[in-house]
């Protein structure tokens, strides 16, 4: 029995010693360690927190959280470690966070809790202040700002030109600064230069930025301080390498600028409010030699400002332009600048169509502006442009006048007297009318009636072909232009006489809504000579040709033996 008894006890003791050796064997496969790559820095240096364990089911995750009081924590990434060691595989796990000190002194990294119940010990690092600045001193990195005009007058509207200058002696890294953003106002970056200067004997690196502000409301404005935030790379002459290190932080802001924003002032007469440096006025001109009544010619009204944006040009107004009529087209701008200073650019363009042979006028065009510079108002003048306008070679002259009646002499005035005698015009009479009975009954004999009215309608004169088959191909084209000027010279030398020669008249005429329809969406184009397919050409001619073979004749209702328009034009 005591045998038995001490076999059993024995064997108690046994298992007891396997269980706990297996459970240091997991502790100690389980435990996790922290360090740090450096232990003493200089503030604004980041370090490197290690949490290291060598059992790859060991999760490294954990709450940072406890770091923020004391440490920015600027990312983390992780890595494994594989090794063979006298035939045994050992893997290394390991967590990297990034730190960077918020104060000066001894700041301690509180001990980390992992699953598992793992607990690293608390590490401690030791902070330097940051170098101070010898007297007279450059500082390693500064922020510069030039306004221009820097004591003004600035105006509402009016651009301002905002010059920094980021100065910097080593290499800079992660740098980022903020734009300037002052209210309120809208701001836009022109351009962005790096050089070399030199600051009382020390070189530096420089990065110009040059911004356009446009202030929107009158009154006190103020540029916030822009703040830059990077990290020097700074590298002591006495060692020609050392590990690399992400170099200590720096922030930098610049001063805060406020300035006073004038408002329109009050003696400023224009129409339009428009302060700028300089503004022009200039034109171009569509070919206009041998220009004939109801064609277009086009006059594009350039505005060229320094100072301003395109979409801050205004249109000029134009005076009155007798016996023509106007079609404005869409304007088309554009702003670029010259490093500096924004460069509006805008055209403003109109088909202009002459009524009346003659001469044409395009008036003088004068747009007021705001001079910031010499800080007075002042005007820019297109001067007026006059151009030929010959008659349409489609409208027919105008009637020769009689020659002026002659002095009859009494002889003259007997002579007539007998001429006019009923003696006389009695036989004369009976002769002719027995010539026009002969002539009639010869005509009734030899003419099919039916074939004279199919041939008088269907007969187009030569020159009204022509310009059918020219207004069809322009319809056909989609060429707004061109079939506005074509249908215009038709109407006048061809269309109904109570139209008079207006296309717009005939449209109220025509007993055709299609056709109606369609020429005033004709004239809606203006005669736009853009050719970006908006207008429908077919539509007017479609509708123009059913008006000529059921609208305008008027022998059969249903046309059915008129040919078509432009059977008859193609001719």
């Amino acid at each position: 029995m005591v045998t038995i008894g001490r076999i059993r006890r024995a064997g108690a003791l046994l298992l007891a010693a396997l269980a706990l050796s297996l459970v240091a064997a997991q502790a100690l496969a389980a435990e996790v360690t922290a360090r740090v790559d450096r232990d003493r820095v200089i503030e604004g240096e980041t370090i490197s927190l290690i949490l290291q364990t060598s059992d790859p089911q060991q999760s490294l995750d954990t709450d940072l959280s406890v770091l923020v009081e004391d440490f920015e924590v600027l990312g983390q990434r992780s890595e494994t470690q594989m090794s063979i060691v006298n035939g045994r595989q050992e893997a290394v796990v390991r967590q990297l966070i990034t730190l960077e000190p918020k104060r000066s002194g001894a700041v301690v990294i509180p001990p980390l809790q992992f699953a598992g119940g793992a607990r690293t010990r608390p590490v401690t690092v030791v902070v330097e202040p940051a170098p101070e600045l010898a007297p007279g001193e450059q500082p390693p990195v500064f922020i510069e700002l030039e306004l221009d005009p820097a004591d003004g007058p600035h105006y509402v509207h009016a651009q301002l030109s905002l010059t920094v200058r980021i100065y910097y002696q080593q290499n800079l890294t992660e740098a980022a600064i903020n734009p300037p953003a002052p209210q309120p106002a809208s701001v836009r970056l022109l351009d962005e230069i790096p050089f070399q200067a030199e600051r009382n004997g020390v070189r530096y690196r420089v990065l110009e930025r040059r911004y356009a502000i446009f202030p929107e409301r009158s009154g006190e404005m103020t540029i916030p301080p822009l703040q830059l935030s990077g990290r020097l790379i700074e590298r002591p002459s006495d060692r020609l390498w050392q590990p690399a290190v992400r170099g200590r932080r720096v922030r930098v802001e610049s001063d805060p600028i406020t300035v006073t924003v004038q408002p329109r002032p009050a003696d400023y007469s224009g129409e339009h409010w428009l302060p700028a440096r300089r503004i022009t006025l200039s034109q171009q001109l569509s070919d206009s030699d041998g220009l004939r009544v109801g064609e277009p010619v086009t006059r594009s009204v350039i505005v060229d400002a320094v100072g301003l944006e395109e979409n801050m040009l205004e249109e000029p107004r134009w005076p009155e332009v007798e016996h023509s009529r106007i079609y404005p087209d869409q304007p088309q701008g554009i702003s670029r600048d010259d490093g500096q200073w924004v460069l509006g650019h805008k055209e403003f363009r109109y088909a202009v169509v002459p009524e009346e042979p003659g001469e044409l006028v395009l008036p003088e065009v004068r747009l007021d502006w705001w001079d910031t510079v010499a800080n007075r108002q002042r005007t820019a003048v297109l001067p007026e442009h006059r151009i030929q306008v010959a008659r349409s070679e489609l409208v027919p002259e105008a009637a020769v006048p009689l020659p002026p009646a002659i002095q009859q002499t009494p002889r003259d005035r007997a002579q007539a007297r007998d001429v006019g005698a009923p003696g006389f015009w009695r036989p004369l009479s009976l002769v002719f009318a027995l010539l026009w009975l002969g002539t009639l009954l010869i005509h009734l004999r030899g003419t099919d009636p039916k074939r004279t009215r199919r041939t008088r309608r269907t007969e187009i004169p030569e020159a009204e072909a022509d310009l059918l088959k020219r207004v069809r191909d322009a319809c056909m084209d989609g060429d707004a232009a061109r079939a506005g000027t074509l249908l215009r010279r038709w109407v006048k030398s061809f269309g109904p006489p109570q139209a008079h020669g207006s296309v717009m008249e005939f449209a109220g005429l025509a007993e055709s809504d299609s056709l109606r329809e369609a020429i005033y969406r004709l004239d809606a184009t203006g005669y736009s000579a853009s050719g970006d397919g908006s207008w429908e050409g077919r539509d007017l001619w479609s509708a123009l040709s059913g008006w000529r073979k059921g609208g305008k004749e008027s022998g059969s209702p249903n046309g059915d033996d008129l040919p078509g328009l432009y059977d008859g034009a193609a001719r």
